[in-house]
């Protein structure tokens, strides 16, 4: 039963893995950002933003899997690899989990030429008015 799962979640884990490689492509080079001419096109009736949020949501399932498959063999990591290379698995788990938090905590800006880009803060969507 264990071999039936570990199949099911290594051939879904690559069927992710493609679905967010061909998304990563849509995105940059068949749609690019409104300024390279993005604005207004379409594939299949989705729209840039439509296939972001689907590359987005394919990543979190991406992240699920790898920790289900993580769950599955953590036996063999715990007897095999673990006892051997404990310090760099160490290190390997701690910045990783660093890099994620980290997107948590960095600062966001308002770019300086993202107030002349479109006239004025504020002139497009009402919550913005009262913005510096």
């Amino acid at each position: 039963m264990k071999l039936w799962w570990n199949r099911v979640v290594d051939f879904l884990l690559w069927i992710g893995i493609c679905l967010m490689l061909s998304t990563g492509f849509i995105l940059r080079y068949r749609l690019p950002p409104g300024s390279r001419g993005g604005r207004g096109l379409q594939i299949w009736g989705w729209t840039r933003h439509d296939w972001g949020d689907l590359h987005t949501w394919l990543a979190f399932t991406v992240i699920a899997l790898v920790i289900l498959h993580l769950v599955l063999h953590w036996r063999w990591l715990w007897c095999n690899a673990f006892p051997r290379w404990k310090w760099p698995m160490l290190t390997g788990l701690i910045a990783g989990l660093l890099l994620a938090v980290s997107a948590w905590v960095l600062p966001v800006e308002r770019s300086a030429g993202d107030e002349i880009e479109r006239g004025g803060y504020g002139r497009r969507q009402g919550w913005e008015r009262n913005m510096p």
